[in-house]
């Protein structure tokens, strides 16, 4: 049975492909038009797909809303007989595709998905039930939206900036958030008391309403998740949507949820819904991040190795892309982190004037100990490690780390095997794109870099 996922008309189009219980792709509409957050429908990387695949035999989407609109353009590509699917349950598949688990606890937090914007159940015997559900506009994933644009950064594309900024303040707001914007309980409610679709403001940045709203959000998402775990009593934990891609939050979650596992998809926001939805219908046995279209430099790992130990920013372009927001080794930039490789990935990613934004480490498996404790695998770039010595800098002490092994991303590894032999087993991994562009797809979209 072949499968397409489809992801389209809100933000992050994209499409992925479940032929016989084997993902046989899956990317991001940005990476083919070049379009940051392209939300059109993802034509090109359906075609794209449909060069590796015979025609569909089911198409699948998930948003309701938007259902008569993908009737009409996937009727116009193929016969695939379309399916709607709810959008967090897509969204949770996507996270549970990239375990063994038949059975785990569910959390789901983002904007809107649907009618809700938060929702917490179980999976069992291929089924979800749900135990709780907020229904939109009473949304995390809104406030801390409307917090981005106070901050003066794009909702819906800047998250991350503001729990990067947080690192700098102290959440002397929270009192404030909870009595006039966002109240909580410490069992697992929370009611937004203003009206967030309207916005509070656009302002600049302020580095302690930063660290406010990033407390706020990882003290609620805790609770609940504590409470789903004293609920159902499940050890396993399925998490996903746009929030989840939140890394200092989920490694918030591992210490205070009672969970033992949290499995999140790299692509946790919208677009990873093209491969949740098309894996309620038939799951994937097994998962790699790697799902995009094949591209190479046609480098050996010695060489890319060679020009990295001589204090170059090299870019990285191996195998098959990354699904997601994060550069996990095969469209990525690499270079020993120094004060002097800094400047030069500023200039190259247009960070001048935001020279504060972290970058993130990558180290292998076996000396991932030797320099950061870590409270749970980070194969992803989803969670966050305590910093053990002075070899990477950061405000914090804490990073971002990818961790790496042999069968993670084998020629990432190698690479970082012949520069740990000189002393450097620890490297900056940052994406590979410029300032207002998505990451690099093909060898030809590496001229859009200063490089």
């Amino acid at each position: 049975m072949n499968i397409l996922g489809i992801s389209s008309y809100h933000h992050d189009s994209a499409a992925a492909v479940i032929n016989d219980e084997t993902i046989i792709g899956a990317s991001q509409e940005e990476r083919f038009t070049r379009k940051k957050y392209d939300n059109s429908f993802p034509i090109n990387t359906i075609n794209w797909l449909q060069t590796s695949s015979n025609d569909f035999d089911h198409a699948v989407f998930y948003e309701e809303q938007y259902y008569n609109q993908f009737k009409s353009d996937i009727k116009k590509l193929t016969k695939a007989k379309p399916i709607l699917v709810d959008h967090h349950e897509a969204h949770a598949m996507s996270s549970i595709l990239t375990t063994k688990w038949d059975e785990c606890a569910v959390m789901v937090i983002d904007t809107v998905g649907g009618k809700y914007s938060t929702s917490l159940g179980v999976f069992q015997n291929g089924k979800f039930t749900w135990l709780k559900r907020f229904r939109y506009p009473n949304s995390l994933g809104l406030f801390y939206s409307a917090a981005t644009k106070l901050l003066g950064f794009k909702p819906l594309s800047d998250e991350c900036q503001v729990m990067a900024a947080a690192a700098y303040g102290k959440p002397k707001w929270r009192q404030l958030i909870r009595d006039k914007i966002l109240h909580w309980d410490y069992k697992a409610d929370y009611t937004v008391l203003q009206d967030l679709e309207r916005g509070i403001g656009a302002g600049t940045l302020d580095w302690d309403i930063a660290a406010s709203v990033q407390d706020v959000f990882e003290t609620i998402s805790a609770n609940l998740a504590s409470w789903l775990q004293q609920e159902t009593g499940m050890t396993n934990l399925a998490y996903a949507g746009g929030c989840a891609l939140n890394c200092v939050a989920n490694t918030n979650l591992t210490l205070w949820s009672g969970f033992d596992e949290i499995a999140i998809q790299p692509a946790a926001g919208d677009a990873g819904c093209a491969l949740g939805a098309a894996a309620i219908i038939s799951r994937p046995i097994t998962f790699t991040p790697y799902l995009g279209i094949s591209s190479t430099r046609n480098l050996y790992a010695d060489h890319y190795a060679s020009l990295i130990l001589d204090n170059q920013i090299v870019p990285i372009i191996e195998g098959r892309a990354e699904f997601g927001p994060r550069a996990l080794g095969n469209r990525s930039l690499l270079c020993l982190p120094n004060d002097k490789n800094i400047e030069k990935l500023n200039k190259i990613k247009g960070r001048e004037t935001d020279s504060w934004r972290p970058y993130a480490p990558v180290i292998r498996e076996e000396d991932a100990d030797n320099y950061f404790y870590l409270t749970k695998n980070c194969p992803y770039m989803l969670f966050t490690g305590t910093i053990k010595n002075g070899e990477f800098k950061t405000h914090n002490n804490t990073a971002r780390v990818q961790v790496v092994s042999q069968t993670s991303n084998i020629f990432l590894w190698r690479i970082l095997t012949l520069t740990s032999k000189w002393g450097f087993p620890l490297l900056i991994n940052t994406s590979l794109n410029a300032k207002g562009k998505p990451i690099v797809n093909t060898l030809e979209d590496l001229r859009e870099l200063d490089l």
